[in-house]
């Protein structure tokens, strides 16, 4: 008997396999959708593509596109959503053990890796320009760089912290360096998809050592 005054807890149901199918079947149907409408971005960008064309590539009616999807800033959304998570399980990659320059080099290297698709470069070119725009999807896209931004400072500051990089080091500049280098190698895969990742790692791993120790003299003291 329970004499605690409180009502008993109900447990929940399990669900039926019907129940359990459909929401197989609704998620593959959303996820059909976004991968049509990452085709039709990376083709022909945000604002030239519209649900007619995502609709056709996904083949599926309107009706039924729209039953998951009010609007394309919806999808775009969602696929912001997406690849804001699975950046941040590359970045992640920057909390485990090991010293900040293997941890750079192999989230780098995740990083390359995941983008040898070409829809995802021509998309990462996208997500660039709409992050420039004064637009509610821009203002999205600026926030997950700026939480990204801020788990590479957490990375660096407990660097600093040990010893591994100098107390004075300029963190911001090293920051942009690696990024920059790392984008500008997806790019050039866009354009190069042979390139050979795992035969460059060496010579990568050597650019992020260099970018770490960060200790030449300024530009206007060298003779």
């Amino acid at each position: 008997m329970d004499v605690s005054g409180s009502a008993p807890q109900r447990s929940e149901a399990p669900a039926s396999p019907r129940s359990e199918a459909l929401s197989a079947q609704q998620d593959e149907r959303r996820a059909r959708i976004l991968d049509a409408a990452r085709t039709c971005f990376s083709r022909a960008g945000f604002h030239r593509t519209s649900m007619q064309e995502i609709c056709a590539e996904a083949k599926m009616s309107p009706g039924g596109l729209y039953r998951y999807f009010a609007s394309k800033d919806a999808i775009i959304e969602a696929i912001a959503q997406e690849e804001q998570l699975a950046g941040r399980r590359i970045l992640e990659i920057l909390l485990e053990p090991g010293t900040l320059h293997d941890r750079l080099l192999r989230s780098g290297l995740a990083y390359i890796e995941a983008m040898r698709d070409r829809r995802a470069v021509q998309m990462m070119l996208e997500v660039y320009v709409e992050s420039m725009r004064n637009t509610a999807v821009g203002a999205f896209f600026a926030n997950c760089e700026e939480e990204n931004r801020r788990l590479f400072e957490g990375a660096f500051s407990r660097a600093k912290a040990t010893g591994e990089i100098a107390a004075d080091a300029d963190v911001d500049t090293m920051m942009m360096t690696l990024v920059a280098f790392a984008d500008g190698i997806v790019l050039r895969m866009g354009l190069n998809p042979d390139y050979d990742v795992e035969r460059a790692e060496a010579l990568l791993s050597r650019v992020v050592t260099a970018v770490l120790q960060n200790e030449g003299p300024p530009l206007e003291s060298r003779g």
